[in-house]
């Protein structure tokens, strides 16, 4: 039983459809027949379409039947009803979905239904060894569908549900029961593709117990270098924290570009900035980043409205099974901050640690917000880093000047000193702390 909470952007019709068409395109080998209530054979085969399922292919090849009863006379329904099953009998199918029941509830009736459900078509599933999909609608405040039957007789009860957070909208699966199994996990998240529904499984991260390395990664700045001791840990993660306009994309294309060209592999994926815009801002700084990009450096640009968190997880996760990077940097996590709901963001960071720890991945992030040079920054993701350097203007005299320091360095005895940043253009050192 497939309940589909109120709002109809929770797809219950794509996921039945979806899993029917994958498990009868391997070879043509197995049957489906839809039963639909809710929509004609056109608009199902339209809509599929969109999702890049081809159910006329599907019809042709003698293995999938559509049955429309969108326009049925309730006076007729029983006598449908009765064709149906003649009809799934004599075409013994593998799947059979029922969209949705909530139309036989309240055409039919409680006792007419639990026959139907129980007697007629649970029997046949059981007998052939069939899967039926009941889709169903769940009204709002309430915790039954019709008259409550259904969940009781049926051998799994899945809920989707679809959240709206911000611009985004969020579907989510529950598993309320499923006779026979053990849930391992009762919610997942998913999303429609233009491949059909794809499920957004967080994998299981594990913190490793082995011995953390004492190598060390240039920041690209030689007296950042200095003062943190020789750079920064490799598998480290280092936040990058000031007020708009203190250089944080400066610090990201320095830690970039100076690795990038001792052959590492580096991923620098921005949700503030277009590529075009980073690399004219690198050639500028006379950084020569014509000679790695897409050699040892590439470069992602990803409008922070349009996922969610883990959505987000899951496709920086398929940027490290693509091409697994050595140093990865997020420019800036204030973007994704403004879209996100912040203990969902929050997960996501932790995901992303584990993810990059586990792969012994360096990486920067960069955060605007205004702070002190006395105090940690309050973020969500300052208790997950390793490293935390501050940038801030002060005004000095008649004039405004930039200052850096660094309020944590995990593991490291580090400079404590307030230490002011000069910008010049000198090649392959655009940037100087006196």
């Amino acid at each position: 039983l497939m309940i589909r909470r109120p709002t109809r952007s929770t797809p219950s019709n794509s996921s039945a459809a979806s899993d029917v068409y994958k498990r009868q395109l391997s070879q043509f080998k197995e049957k489906g027949i839809y039963v639909s209530f809710a929509e004609t054979k056109n608009d199902f085969y339209d809509a599929m379409r969109r999702l890049n399922m081809d159910f006329t292919k599907l019809e042709e090849k003698g293995v999938f039947k559509f049955i429309d009863l969108v326009t049925v006379e309730p006076s007729a329904l029983e006598e449908e009803i009765n064709l149906i099953m003649q009809e799934i009998i004599s075409f013994k199918p593998k799947y059979v979905v029922i969209d949705t029941i909530t139309t036989l509830l309240q055409l039919l009736g409680r006792e007419k239904v639990r026959i139907f459900l129980h007697t007629t078509l649970g029997r046949f599933v059981k007998a052939v060894g069939a899967v039926a999909f009941l889709i169903a609608e769940k009204p709002y405040g309430q915790d039954v569908i019709g008259y409550g039957v259904e969940e009781f007789i049926t051998d799994g009860v899945i809920v989707l549900y679809c959240q709206k957070l911000n611009e985004i909208l969020r579907r989510t699966m529950e598993i309320k029961k499923l006779r026979g199994r053990k849930i391992k996990r009762a919610q997942y998240e998913f999303a429609i593709t233009e491949n059909g529904i794809v499920f957004l499984e967080i994998p299981d991260l594990i913190m490793h117990d082995e011995e953390c390395t004492n190598e060390r990664i240039t920041t690209g700045i030689d007296k950042l270098d200095e003062i943190l001791g020789g750079g920064v840990f490799r598998d480290s993660i280092t936040l990058i924290a000031g007020m708009s306009g203190t250089g944080k994309t400066t610090f990201g294309l320095h830690f970039a570009v100076a690795n990038a060209l001792q052959g590492k592999k580096v991923i620098y994926l921005s949700f503030e900035e277009q590529v075009g815009n980073l690399l004219r801002a690198a050639r500028n700084y006379n950084m020569p980043i014509d000679d790695i990009l897409g050699k040892t450096l590439e470069f992602h640009s990803w409008i922070p409205e349009a996922q969610t968190p883990v959505d987000f997880f899951m496709r920086i996760k398929k940027l490290f099974e693509k091409s697994p990077p050595d140093i990865f940097v997020i420019d800036s996590l204030t973007s994704i901050r403004r879209h996100m709901d912040p203990v969902e963001l929050l997960k996501m960071i932790r995901y992303l640690q584990l993810l990059f720890k586990s792969n012994k991945v360096t990486t920067y992030m960069t955060l605007n917000i205004e702070t002190e040079f006395d105090s940690v920054p309050y973020t969500d993701a300052s208790t997950l880093t390793d490293n935390i350097i501050i940038l801030k203007y002060k005004l000095v005299g008649n004039s405004v000047k930039l200052f850096l320091t660094i309020i944590k360095e995990r593991a490291s005895k580090h400079s404590r000193d307030i230490l002011s940043l000069i910008h010049i253009s000198e090649p392959t050192r655009p940037l100087y702390i006196s």
